[in-house]
């Protein structure tokens, strides 16, 4: 997969590394020579000096055939005219910006980002991320993490047991029989 991130900050080289790990076309383009710079003696991706959202960078940097671009400069108007560029002249099917402000999240302007208007098909909100992440861990106290799954009928917990708990070694199948009260199953 072809893939453009723009920012090279701690996010975007951080999402750069794993997508490049996974054997991802991938390239940087930032502002800063210095983040380039450390991008380019770090991790083996194609990097670009540039702004993020003109036309003639994302040209340069190869955007033609691109299967996403991955806007996180920290400005969230950069990442939203990135996105529409991509849209607009280079067909990028799949268009991911971080928005901090949520000012362009608020419910009323939910249609701002549409594909009639600004076609982002995924908003990355740290704020809203981090909320989430709270009212996980007060749904389920004892849990490190949950990820809910299919409208949150099935939910993946992770807990950390200690070494003396009784459930150590015991097969999956049998939790349901030796803790009648848990609300589980195991497939």
């Amino acid at each position: 997969m072809k893939v453009f991130v723009c920012g090279a900050g701690q996010v975007g080289t951080s999402i750069a590394q794993h997508l490049a790990g996974e054997n991802n076309d991938v390239t940087v383009v930032d502002l800063s020579p210095a983040l380039i710079q450390r991008v380019n003696e770090s991790l083996d991706v194609r990097t670009l000096l540039g702004h993020a959202s003109q036309p003639d960078i994302l040209e340069a940097a190869g955007a033609s055939g691109a299967d996403m671009i991955i806007a996180v400069t920290q400005h969230d108007e950069i990442n939203m005219v990135a996105c529409q560029v991509a849209h607009s002249l280079f067909n990028i099917p799949t268009k991911i910006a971080r928005i901090r402000a949520q000012s362009y999240l608020a419910p009323e302007w939910r249609d701002l980002f549409s594909r009639d208007n600004m076609p982002i098909d995924v908003i990355i909100s740290p704020e809203i991320e981090i909320a989430r992440a709270v009212i996980r861990r007060l749904h389920v106290p004892g849990a490190s993490d949950m990820i809910s799954f299919a409208e949150d009928l099935v939910r993946v917990v992770a807990v950390t047991i200690d070494p003396e708990c009784p459930i150590i070694d015991t097969p999956l199948r049998q939790l349901t029989e030796l803790f009648p009260d848990l609300h589980l199953r195991v497939f």
